[in-house]
């Protein structure tokens, strides 16, 4: 098989995981629903504490600030992060998870983990070590050609 035709499935089987992602997401969250994005946020927020700035979330989760702003903008109303003024520098606001996000953060990691557990039934752990060390392998390669770009 081409290798173009190898990566133009990855991509797409990619996005059948998203769906999936997606999909439990919305089957979990009934009373309210989250964008995709604002998920992500919630996870990212979660895990990098001190990475909360409007910024910070552009250029980790590589979406633009547009888009981002309209999830935070989403998320505060929903009360899941408030914005809050940097103390020594006021044009920044840093997004901060709320008390009300803590049961939606948990609910997102516990079916993040049984899809996980789910997909990986039956696949021995050698399998899945190989796969990861032969992903990490691609991904490195893609960013050294994005830096050469």
């Amino acid at each position: 098989m081409e290798f173009t035709q190898t990566m133009e499935h990855v991509i797409k089987e990619l996005a059948v995981i998203r769906k999936v992602y997606a999909k439990a997401f919305s089957e979990s969250f009934v009373q309210e629903s989250f964008s995709p994005n604002e998920v992500n946020i919630l996870i990212f927020l979660a895990r990098n504490p001190s990475l909360n700035t409007g910024r910070d979330l552009s250029i980790c989760l590589d979406v633009s600030k547009g888009r981002i702003c309209r999830s935070v903008d989403a998320l505060i109303k929903k009360e899941m992060i408030t914005a809050r003024d940097d103390p020594d520098d006021r044009r920044i606001q840093r997004l901060v998870l709320t008390k009300k996000a803590d049961p939606v953060i948990q609910e997102i990691f516990k079916v993040n983990q049984e899809i996980s557990r789910d997909i990986f039934q039956g696949i021995p752990e050698e399998e899945i070590v190989q796969m990861e060390k032969t992903l990490r392998k691609i991904i490195q390669k893609f960013h050294e050609r994005l830096e050469i770009i």
